[in-house]
Formats: C-alpha cells, sequence, structure tokens
C-alpha cells in the first residue's frame, strides 16, 4: 500500500492512502490459471468393462409375404391356410405362421350362417394363440 504525503502547503490534510492493485491483479491471474488446468482432472471417469454381445445360434424363420388366412365354414370346421385345425392344433401352430409372416396379421373369415358366439369363441382362441392382428374378411375369398 503506498502513501501520498502531503506538500508544504497551508491546508494540510494529513496522508492520503492509496491502494496498489497490480499485486491483487497478478494473484487473482495465478488462481484462475491454476483452476484452468486442475479443473480438466477433476472430473470423474471409470472404465467399464462391458461383456461381448451373444450371438444367438438359432436364425430366424425365413419370412415371407403370404397372407395367414384362418376360415371358419358352416360345420364349423376351422382351416388355417387351407389346412384343417382343431383348436388345440391352432394353439401350437399358429405362432409358427406369425413367426414366418412378415406382416403378423391373421386375416379372419367366418361363414355368413354361423352362430355369433362361435365366431367369438374361434377369434378368442386366435386370440388366445398369440394373434394380436386380426383383420376380418368382409369379401368373400372364394373355394377353401
Amino acid at each position: 500500500m503506498g502513501m501520498a504525503l502531503g506538500g508544504s502547503g497551508k491546508d494540510k490534510a494529513g496522508p492520503v492512502p492509496q491502494v496498489n492493485v497490480t499485486p491483487l491483479v497478478d494473484v487473482a491471474l495465478v488462481v484462475l490459471i491454476i483452476f484452468m488446468v486442475v479443473a480438466p482432472m477433476l472430473t470423474k471417469t471409470f472404465t467399464l468393462n462391458v461383456p461381448p454381445e451373444q450371438k444367438d445360434e438359432k436364425k430366424p424363420p425365413p419370412t415371407s409375404d403370404d397372407a395367414i388366412v384362418m376360415t371358419l365354414d358352416e360345420a364349423g370346421t376351422m382351416r388355417l391356410n387351407k389346412k384343417v385345425v382343431t383348436p388345440a392344433e391352432l394353439q401350437s401352430e399358429l405362432p409358427q405362421y406369425l413367426a414366418a409372416s412378415r406382416h403378423k396379421v391373421l386375416h379372419f373369415d367366418a361363414a355368413d350362417g354361423l352362430p355369433y358366439g362361435q365366431v367369438v369363441v374361434a377369434l378368442d382362441s386366435c386370440r388366445e394363440a398369440g394373434a394380436k392382428n386380426i383383420a376380418i374378411v368382409t369379401k368373400k375369398l372364394g373355394t377353401h
């Protein structure tokens, strides 16, 4: 800290203190440089060893663009792509058809004369077998 001494004039006020800021700025810059150098070292880093992804030996079934059609005729016979199936067989065969299909949609066609309850039971069995998307066929498909 410096001090200016007054001259030899009549109004002697005494010494006037003056603050020298140069050392303060020097210290502040040194502290700033230290923080800039140390800050990147303070980040927490850790290594993570992830096991390699296991490759599944099973190949996915080949996909096809063929539609999966479930028909229910007047006698109540269920056919899955023209193959006669029982409700028990439907539980095992429909997931295979859906796995091989690219679109994963089951098209359902029931005869017009069937009771509503019988059609709903067949739809429920398709849903239980794994069909998530069921499209009701409104136009006649032809001979089955």
